[in-house]
């Protein structure tokens, strides 16, 4: 029995914790993976407040080491099934567990391309972490695809690495002014607007992305940045959703009584570090106003 149940520790499942914790609400946080989120796949981060420049995989063990000094442990468990009755009944694959809150802060998988053959040449061309799989590729041409933040950031981390990184665009780059002008002072990195990628060619490993606009690129690598998929597939509810994500209330409250969404599962203008941070505190925040 825990008085709330936290399912992931990323910036916005450490930031509820914490704020619980120091709130005396008994806390139960669950991660399946490592600490982090999608922090671990940025090699550089630069708009989280009171750091200049910070590794995402440093900010992880910050932030994990901050709880750790409250006393509050990350049980590593994958969950299987949340349900309700009276209580919210969370099945893991160690254990089953009882509470009065929980709080879903499982963040997103990559959205894939839908292409044909695209899951048989992941991690034989196709990726979508360019921190993970970067080095692969060194001296080689790759593509990125997707317009955003986060393809940016992809791009530019490539570029360090690679001879040269084509950066292919459905319509506009919708990145920030910052990103964009960093991109166009690296001369190995070529912007594609208007055109998707259309099919892959490949023996045993991807070796041309072709476009529809007819151009083949000949690539060893493809990285593909275009958002992701929110993972609630053990959440045995109906639940209120906007194009797959949860909605809730400004208290980060769902439609299910007790049942809270935070961070990147959450429907909602901006996804940041920031903003999943902030979704934790006040989740965390609404809860202990309810108890």
């Amino acid at each position: 029995m825990a008085k709330c149940v936290i399912i992931g520790a990323g910036p916005a499942g450490m930031s509820a914790a914490l704020y619980l914790k120091r709130a005396g609400i008994d806390v139960l946080l669950i991660e399946k993976d490592v600490p982090g989120g999608e922090m671990l796949k940025t090699n550089k981060i630069e708009n989280y407040l009171g750091f200049m420049e910070i590794d995402g995989g440093e900010l992880a063990l910050k932030m994990s080491a901050q709880l750790k000094n409250l006393g509050i442990s990350i049980v590593k468990d994958k969950v299987l099934k949340v349900s309700k009755e009276d209580k919210f009944k969370i099945e893991t694959e160690k254990e089953h567990l009882v509470a009065d809150y929980v709080i879903v802060a499982t963040g997103r998988v990559p959205r894939k391309l839908g292409l044909e053959d695209e899951d048989k040449l992941l991690n034989r061309g196709i990726s979508y972490c360019a921190v993970c799989d970067g080095a692969f590729y060194r001296n080689l041409d790759v593509a990125v695809i997707g317009g955003g933040d986060s393809a940016l950031t992809e791009a530019l981390y490539l570029a360090d690495l690679c001879h040269k990184v084509y950066v292919v665009v459905r319509k506009d780059l919708r990145a920030s002014d910052v990103l964009k002008s960093r991109i166009k002072a690296k001369d190995n990195i070529i912007i594609l607007k208007n055109v998707e990628v259309v099919g892959l060619d490949y023996n045993d490993s991807l070796s041309q992305v072709r476009l529809s606009d007819g151009e083949k690129l000949s690539v060893s690598g493809m990285f593909i940045a275009i958002g992701g998929v929110p993972i609630l597939d053990f959440l045995d509810f109906d639940l209120e959703t906007v194009n797959g994500y949860i909605k809730t209330n400004e208290r980060m409250e769902s439609n299910v009584k007790g049942l809270y969404a935070v961070g990147d599962v959450r429907y909602k203008d901006f996804y940041q570090i920031i903003t999943a941070a902030s979704d934790g505190a006040i989740a965390a925040l609404s809860i202990r106003e309810d108890v």
